[in-house]
């Protein structure tokens, strides 16, 4: 399962994201999917990244594997 770090800069992790080349997405433990390229989807992300118990339970898929070298700053494979 990739995570992200605990003590990754939320802002530049979204920055980022748009150099990817296909979809990244946030999944909670809750089953909630959250697409990371869409701006609402971004604001929620952003919502849940407050409480920290929500973010270090949720994963981050991209649909493209080599998105995860692009992401490689912000994630850990636990």
């Amino acid at each position: 399962m990739i995570k992200l770090k605990k003590d990754a800069d939320i802002a530049k992790f979204l920055i980022a994201i748009k150099s990817c080349s296909a979809d990244v997405f946030y999944e909670s433990t809750e089953g909630d999917i959250l697409n990371l390229a869409s701006t609402l989807s971004q604001y929620v992300f952003c919502s849940i990244a407050g409480q920290t118990d929500l973010l270090k339970n949720g994963t981050i898929r991209c649909l493209d594997e080599a998105d995860y070298t692009v992401l490689n700053d912000f994630l850990y494979e636990e």
